[in-house]
């Protein structure tokens, strides 16, 4: 399976999530905890970044965060770097304490943020069983928990000055004691029935968002490096377009019709335009279809889609107004 993509940039919301190697315990008592949380509260304001929501268990934590500046892998190694020195020293043990990267999905706080957030708060309490009984219990543990933002948020603990709360409330009325109560029932209804990880409802990896949101993203990311091979695969795949958008971006540089690019030319622009096509759809598609897929589109094999690429490759470095057309165009 293709590596996560992380996708970073000033002002995004991320659903953040970070295991235990091997599902051992990183917060053993108290104390880590605590320790965790404090080095969260003075790492945040100097990274721009913005906690609105936090739960820790035995092995594993959430947090919904926003950054202020592209950074959150910067923030991220930081926290957790610095945590598992800490850590490895009150505990005398050594190695890494988290399981490999991170998780961070990027999310749509307008469509999505609400559900995270509720998410968040019931994930150290849930415990399956949705009977009456089962479900005052969980209620009570939510209530009652110390180790999540949720009594912060509801006003029934003190809030640490880097939680921002008014963010996540604002949508649920006027008045505070308002929000609060509708922001509980929010969540509390979540306890009396099967509630999803919002992640699964993510149509592209990394990404929960409308299509409105996820275009956006694909736009950030054209011309932009992954920053490793694993991960360069997933943006390669989030940034493909389909053949037909292909085409039409060609055809209307060749002032010409997608109908005729697919039509073998006669020579001269029209072999040209059909030719960048081939290369082009290569460079845009080939993360969603084959070659061979490519090439039945425009009514060639696969061989033709490579042989096409090649001379479109070879004309370029010495055809300067060829050169300016794969650049517009790419």
């Amino acid at each position: 399976m293709a590596r996560p993509l992380r996708i970073e940039g000033a002002g995004f919301w991320y659903h953040v999530i970070c295991r235990g190697n091997g599902g051992q315990h990183v917060f053993a008592d108290t104390r880590d905890r605590e320790a965790f949380l404090q080095r969260t509260g003075a790492l945040a304001p100097v990274f721009h970044v913005e906690i609105h929501a936090y739960a820790l268990m035995h092995t594993h934590m959430h947090l919904f965060v926003r950054t202020r500046k592209a950074n959150l892998g910067r923030f991220m190694q930081r926290l957790l770097s610095g945590y598992t020195q800490w850590f490895n020293v009150r505990h005398h043990t050594c190695g890494h304490l988290f399981q490999g990267r991170y998780k961070a999905f990027l999310v749509d706080k307008n469509a999505y943020g609400a559900e995270v957030s509720r998410y968040i708060h019931l994930n150290p309490v849930r415990t399956g069983g949705t009977t009456k009984e089962a479900v005052a219990r969980q209620q009570a543990a939510l209530r009652e928990y110390r180790w999540s933002s949720y009594r912060a948020m509801m006003g029934t603990a003190p809030r640490d000055e880097w939680l921002v709360t008014k963010d996540t409330l604002a949508r649920w009325g006027t008045g505070m004691a308002g929000q609060r109560k509708n922001y509980a029932r929010f969540v509390e209804e979540g306890l009396a029935g099967e509630l999803a990880d919002p992640a699964e409802e993510a149509e592209v990896p990394s990404i929960l968002g409308r299509d409105r949101f996820i275009d956006r993203v694909r736009r950030l990311l054209h011309g932009r490096k992954a920053g490793d091979r694993e991960s360069e695969r997933t943006r390669h795949q989030l940034t493909a377009e389909n053949i037909e958008t292909v085409m039409r971006r060609v055809a209307r540089a060749y002032k010409t019709t997608p109908l005729a690019l697919k039509k073998p030319g006669t020579g001269g622009r029209s072999s040209e335009a059909r030719r960048v096509a081939l290369w082009l759809a290569r460079e845009r598609c080939s993360a969603c279809c084959s070659l061979a897929e490519i090439g039945k589109a425009m009514g060639v094999g696969k061989s033709a889609v490579n042989m096409a690429c090649r001379r479109v490759a070879s004309s370029a470095k010495r055809d300067k107004h060829l050169k300016r057309m794969l650049d517009k165009l790419s």
